[in-house]
């Protein structure tokens, strides 16, 4: 059998190992603080996972600017409009037009209008607008923990390679 499609990307251990730690470090660490599911936290890691600093900064921003993006106008939607299809319709077409009509918005915009669904659909359930804004809060802790997380391991990875790097001649 011929196994010539196979072959490691660049980085693929890299990606591997900081993936594999950082999601050992988020879901322990957070579980130690009482958050008994993380799972936001770990998409938020795996999303600005790069052994790239700048990379990892980039995906670090664009993660926090689109979970706020989507937090902030679904929390709105449940105050102004409550819980309903109409209301995450209208949340919807609202945090697509923020990343539309702001200038540098980051290019996986996406994950705005994305986090507006999620966080909406579990109030369309009816658990109560105030459980409702604190599941937001919630997340947004979430996203910034394994962001947080997967940003410093970017920094000591590229730290390391500074330290491991031989000296210029």
């Amino acid at each position: 059998m011929d196994f010539q499609f196979i072959s490691p990307r660049k980085n693929a251990l890299v990606y591997l190992v900081k993936i594999v730690t950082g999601v050992l470090i988020t879901w322990y660490g957070l579980r130690a603080l009482g958050l008994q599911e993380p799972y936001w936290a770990l998409i938020s890691l795996i999303i600005v996972t790069e052994p790239d600093v700048n990379l990892a900064k980039a995906n670090f921003r664009a993660r926090l600017i689109n979970t706020l993006n989507g937090c902030v106008v679904a929390c709105l939607a449940l105050v102004v409009l409550g819980p309903g299809f109409l209301s995450l319709l209208v949340a919807l077409a609202t945090s697509v037009l923020v990343a539309m009509l702001l200038q540098n918005y980051p290019a996986n915009w996406r994950l705005g209008p994305a986090t507006v669904v999620i966080l909406m659909s579990a109030a369309i359930g009816g658990k109560g607008l105030h459980q409702e804004l604190q599941y937001a809060l919630l997340r947004v802790g979430e996203v910034i923990a394994g962001s947080t997380v997967a940003l410093l391991q970017s920094l000591a990875y590229s730290y390391a390679l500074k330290r491991l790097a031989p000296p210029p001649n």
